[in-house]
């Protein structure tokens, strides 16, 4: 399975469990709280599965762009592809980070703000779309010790 193919399957899988735990939570809190807490919970797992998307596509850049720096390594020292390695452009994956950040810190901003939508409602469906990452049984291609 090529590193975009992995990349690909492990978002898809994470944005899936995001999804799935965001609207079971966002059914009980309405039930629980009121139609107020439907919009807002909604909105919270959104900005989690747009920041999950964000950055699975900035960590699939600064992979590709490390492994183009690697075939081009001209000092004699092996290249990821024949030691099996895939490295990372830490540049690249530093600036998919703070990004990251600034995405989420807007669009809770813009939701809490701007469309005075529930905070309780927003940080409820924020952290149950969070939650998915220990769900998925994945880190975003980091090898897991068994």
């Amino acid at each position: 399975m090529s590193a975009n193919n992995a990349f690909s399957h492990t978002v898809r899988k994470i944005v899936l469990a995001q999804i799935g735990l965001v609207l079971i939570t966002t059914t009980a809190a309405t039930i629980l709280k009121g139609n107020e807490f439907l919009w807002s919970t909604l909105y919270g797992g959104a900005i989690m599965v747009t920041s999950t998307i964000f950055f699975g596509w900035k960590l699939m850049i600064a992979t590709n762009a490390a492994d183009k720096t690697a075939h081009h390594d001209q000092s004699g020292h092996e290249s990821a592809e024949k030691t099996g390695e895939m490295g990372v452009n830490t540049v690249e994956l530093f600036k998919g980070i703070v990004l990251r950040f600034i995405l989420v810190v807007v669009l809770l901003a813009l939701g809490m703000g701007w469309l005075k939508l529930a905070p309780a409602g927003i940080l409820v469906g924020f952290i149950a779309a969070q939650l998915a990452y220990w769900f998925s049984k994945t880190s975003y291609g980091v090898t897991r010790r068994k």
